[in-house]
């Protein structure tokens, strides 16, 4: 079974949402071996980033489970779920992102992506 349009349009929506919070020409770290570049450029690499989720998955889900304010930085700890194309197979994914760059807006300018919850805490400096 395949996923709707729909769903997938909900999906980008709720991208679209998140991009509100990053400015414009925010750099973008992904986690290594996430995608094959190592920095995306802006609200299009951002895209680029969610669409391995929207393209390879279908029942495509983002849970935030905790935001820390460090007060140059914000700590975020969240899980893509979803299930696999071929076999609809469950697949989760906690993932951590740290914040900064914070701009006079409120918006963020640089981001990095960590695969698992304990190297976004250690890259930190905290503990679970």
């Amino acid at each position: 079974m395949s996923r709707g349009h729909g769903e997938s349009r909900v999906f980008d929506a709720g991208i679209e949402a998140f991009l509100g919070f990053y400015a414009a020409d925010v750099v973008c770290y992904p986690a290594p071996g996430w995608v094959e570049y190592p920095v995306c450029h802006g609200h299009d690499g951002m895209r680029k980033l969610s669409a391995v989720w929207s393209e390879g998955f279908e029942d495509v889900a983002l849970e935030v489970h905790e935001v820390r304010d460090l007060q140059q930085r914000l700590l975020i700890l969240a899980e893509f779920t979803g299930r696999t194309k071929n076999g609809g197979m469950p697949v989760r994914q906690r993932f951590g992102v740290i914040n900064s760059d914070l701009r006079d807006d409120g918006k963020v300018g640089e981001v990095h992506f960590y695969l698992a919850w304990q190297e976004a805490l250690d890259a930190a400096g905290l503990e679970e």
